[in-house]
């Protein structure tokens, strides 16, 4: 009887082990379930999208604009430059006009940096600000879609005209090597944006 027992404790004790291992494995595989992942190719995003063809659109208008102002303050350095020619050299008028001129070539070089750094602020902050609403975008697509992660989707590799020695860089930093196509959510987020922006423009 005695030995029955054990024999009943024994297996008692080994169902129990093997009922926590059980559970322990279950919980191991929910906690690594696969997770949903999807691609988007930003650069294609950024080329079809409406709101950036009116923002490059803004920033050339006003490039012209200013290539005209410029135009204009060129005119009159050169109108300075044509009257110091018809002054006799070492004259009162004439050192008035040519310190007239260098005053007004420094004002204009100036002006130019000045504007042009401007205009490349304002085109830095519109990329960046286009740049966090697609990432807005991507995220409200991805999770309409059940996704959870979305990766940067490359172009296809192209090595050709490479450097021997650039190629192994060129190989490392690419981050997808491959994606169904099921996966790409580019038209997806191109479509939801080039919607919501014609939805904002009047």
């Amino acid at each position: 009887m005695k030995v029955k027992r054990v024999y009943v404790a024994l297996a008692i004790a080994a169902a129990v082990g093997l009922g926590g291992f059980m559970a322990a494995q279950a919980g191991y595989v929910l906690k690594g379930q696969p997770t949903a992942v999807a691609v988007v190719d930003i650069q294609i995003v950024f080329e079809s999208l409406k709101e950036k063809v009116q923002i490059e659109a803004d920033l050339k208008s006003r490039l012209e604009q200013l290539n005209m102002d410029e135009e204009g303050q060129k005119q009159e350095l050169q109108e300075l430059r044509s009257d110091l020619e018809i002054l006799a050299p070492d004259t009162p008028a004439f050192n008035e006009k040519q310190n007239a001129l260098e005053q007004k070539a420094i004002e204009l070089q100036t002006w130019r940096a000045f504007h042009t750094q401007k205009l490349n602020h304002e085109r830095g902050l519109q990329v960046e600000r286009l740049y966090r609403k697609t990432l807005d975008g991507i995220g409200r697509v991805a999770q309409q879609n059940g996704y959870e992660i979305v990766l940067f989707k490359e172009k296809p590799a192209d090595f050709r005209g490479a450097k021997p020695e650039a190629l192994n860089t060129l190989i490392q930093v690419r981050k997808v090597l491959w994606s169904a196509d099921k996966l790409d959510l580019t038209d997806e987020v191109i479509q939801l944006m080039n919607n919501q922006y014609s939805n904002m423009t009047p």
